[in-house]
């Protein structure tokens, strides 16, 4: 038989976990983080206000919270077997901290740098805990499934109770041409289809493992929101990844996988970034697409990459370079509109501009291609398939998404969170191995 570890046993749908104390308190504090980083400490902003002053500092709720989050997962799991989450560490993930370490020396701020690290790590540890709380599978499908519900139901009430924090307002202080585009609970119509994406995801799933009813019951409502969100890059996506997704777990050559995944996400990087230096890349894109600038994408990536060409090696520090006071005041007057962005709307530059590429590449190593070798080298059984399918499809959509939002090692939202939960999840199913 399988070996069981903790939620991802492949003999969870068979077992139906007691309701007891231990199970109240896992499923309370599985609750606790996953409501919290999709409804987050902000829900429901007005957006008619102008946004808050970019400052160096950090934002006092998250950080009580999730510190607050962190102890009580750390007491859970150092009573629950904490040896567990070793199973969870690599080379590679090492690696990425060794090297953002790097560019927190290196950093014009490395207070602020290390500040963000520090909150990241956090996130992390989060996250990998997280992972261990639910008993079995279909402990952690019903998990699952009860937060997707409560931040549907709380999308859908704000909208009939408070369509004007709900909906993109004409008198939206940024952005009035949003008016009208869904957003729910979330600052943005570009977070909130993310969001209905991974509950797409995440409906698939139950319906495998709980039934189609529960399953549907999360789809039909996810993908109804997404589309009234009319966030582009999340639309685009869901098929997308629905596909790749299929060819990667038909595929018997872990390699030709990989390849085809960093492959498809040089092509949609060529297509946007690329299209700032490549002008038959620019051309084509204009031809096709009424505004090639993807909403002013393309004079964020001309600045950014600018400037992380000047510091290809070490970067600016660990998420220390939008919103400092070089950028906003200091750089490039001409480029006042880019030198207040919040961030580059592309992962890959923020990365290059933050920790270099050094740092660039390794993250790809960690986020990219040890999922997708984790994914094939995991026992087949039909019992964790649907399992194995939610985190390849969670890590691929975060992976293609980033090309156009800033999500990886710089968020602490939903999508992120369950992105790393994915990837530890399939390192954590890769090493599960037959036992007598």
């Amino acid at each position: 038989m399988v070996a069981k570890l903790g939620a991802l046993s492949a003999k969870g749908p068979a077992v139906r976990a007691p309701v007891d104390a231990d199970t109240v308190i896992r499923g309370v504090l599985f609750l606790a983080v996953f409501l919290t980083v999709w409804i987050s400490f902000h829900p429901f902003q007005s957006l008619a206000a102008p946004p808050p002053q970019l400052t160096e500092g950090g934002d006092r709720a998250n950080q009580i919270g999730f510190s607050a989050l962190f102890l009580a997962l750390a007491a859970w799991t150092a009573r629950n077997e904490p040896q567990r989450l070793t199973l969870l560490l690599r080379p590679a993930l090492f690696a990425v901290l060794a090297w953002c370490a790097v560019s927190v020396i290196a950093s014009w701020h490395p207070w602020l740098a290390a500040r963000r690290l520090a909150f990241t790590l956090v996130v992390m540890g989060i996250s990998g805990m997280a992972l261990l709380l639910p008993k079995n599978l279909r402990h952690f499908s019903d998990l699952m499934a009860a937060v997707a519900l409560i931040v549907l139901a709380a999308c859908y009430l704000g909208l009939l109770f408070a369509p004007s924090l709900s909906i993109h307002q004409a008198t939206d202080f940024v952005e009035p041409e949003h008016a009208g585009n869904w957003r729910g609970i979330f600052p943005h119509k570009n977070q909130a289809g993310a969001s209905m994406v991974i509950f797409v995801f995440v409906g698939m799933f139950v319906a495998h493992v709980r039934g189609l009813a529960l399953g549907g019951l999360i789809v039909v409502p996810a993908a109804i929101f997404l589309l009234f969100t009319q966030s582009k890059t999340a639309i685009a996506m869901l098929p997308l990844v629905l596909i790749v997704a299929h060819v990667v777990a038909r595929s018997r050559r872990p390699a030709a996988a990989a390849a085809l995944v960093v492959a498809l996400l040089a092509l949609i990087n060529l297509l946007s970034v690329g299209s700032v230096y490549f002008e038959p890349v620019r051309n084509a894109i204009g031809s096709i697409m009424p505004d090639a600038t993807f909403t002013g994408r393309t004079d964020i990536w001309n600045f950014a990459l600018q400037y992380a060409a000047r510091r290809s090696i070490t970067g600016y520090g660990f998420s220390a370079f939008w919103g400092t006071e070089q950028v906003v005041y200091g750089l490039s007057a001409s480029s006042k509109w880019a030198n207040g962005a919040t961030d580059a709307h592309n992962s890959s530059v923020t990365l290059a501009l933050t920790v270099g590429m050094p740092g660039l590449v390794l993250v790809i190593i960690w986020i990219v291609i040890l999922p997708l070798l984790d994914f094939h080298r995991v026992l087949q059984g039909a019992s964790i398939r649907p399992l194995q399918m939610l985190f390849l499809r969670v890590c691929l959509f975060s992976v293609y998404a980033s090309c156009f939002e800033t999500s990886l090692l710089q968020d602490a939202g939903g999508v992120w969170v369950l992105t790393l939960t994915a990837i530890f999840g399939l390192r954590y199913l890769s090493t599960m191995r037959v036992i007598s």
